[in-house]
């Protein structure tokens, strides 16, 4: 199925969507260059295990269509323009390999994200398991680095709530959040996104304060080392 060609805007604090021809966008982007202004980009990583909708939740976000068949991805990056009161930003989603020959590929991906996405299906148990592997054998640098906001996709196609139970203790044990999504009717695909985005700010604002609290305790000492009031 091909995408459209238009780059994609998308209206959080109105809860609207438009689309803008590329130079429609062009000119957007110029007349922000030309106020001085830049627009903050956020890198989310989609991680998980084959066939459980990863690059159908990405296209669902970035295109607002639904892909049903789409060949088993090796990398690909989609971006879209967030507007919100306070200016918006740019998302830059990169859609990994579920595959695990293609590790290499993905560590790249994570090294350069800000945060993940960790998407398994609801109604294949044994995704959750997959993802859980694939978590485990990131490094513990990138696990403490980066945000994951849990994705529990598909969930159209279920109606028991067997799959919660296990995934409420997963997203307890790791401290993270967990969202429900279908790629199929947009439930929850723009929540998810949000939410990771909002857990990167946190995070990156946590750095900046830690970042500030050293820089003033090293202003506070004189050159012999003792503490000044």
């Amino acid at each position: 199925m091909a995408l459209p060609t238009m780059s994609s805007i998308l209206d959080l604090s109105l809860n609207t969507q438009s689309t803008r021809s590329p130079e429609e966008s062009h000119e957007a982007w110029e007349q922000c260059k030309d106020a001085g202004r830049k627009l903050p980009e956020y890198k989310v990583v989609v991680l998980g295990a084959s066939g459980v909708g990863k690059s159908a939740l990405t296209i669902q976000m970035t295109h607002h269509c639904f892909v049903k068949e789409h060949d088993p991805t090796v990398q690909d990056s989609y971006w879209k323009e967030v507007a919100l009161d306070n200016g918006g930003y740019i998302l830059n989603v990169l859609d990994t390999a579920g595959q695990d020959i293609l590790r290499a590929l993905r560590d790249q991906c994570l090294a350069a994200g800000d945060g993940v996405l960790g998407v398994f299906a609801l109604d294949d148990p044994s995704s959750l398991d997959q993802l859980q592997q694939i978590w485990s054998s990131c490094s513990q640098h990138q696990k403490q680095r980066l945000p994951l906001v849990l994705v529990g996709n598909k969930c159209d196609l279920v109606t028991s709530g067997d799959a919660d139970t296990a995934t409420a203790i997963l997203a307890r044990k790791w401290r993270v959040p967990f969202v429900k999504t279908s790629a199929k009717t947009r439930q929850g695909v723009e929540e998810a996104f949000a939410l990771i985005v909002h857990e990167i700010q946190r995070a990156q604002e946590a750095v900046t304060e830690t970042s500030r609290n050293k820089t003033h305790q090293h202003k506070a000492a004189c050159s012999c080392g003792c503490s000044v009031a």
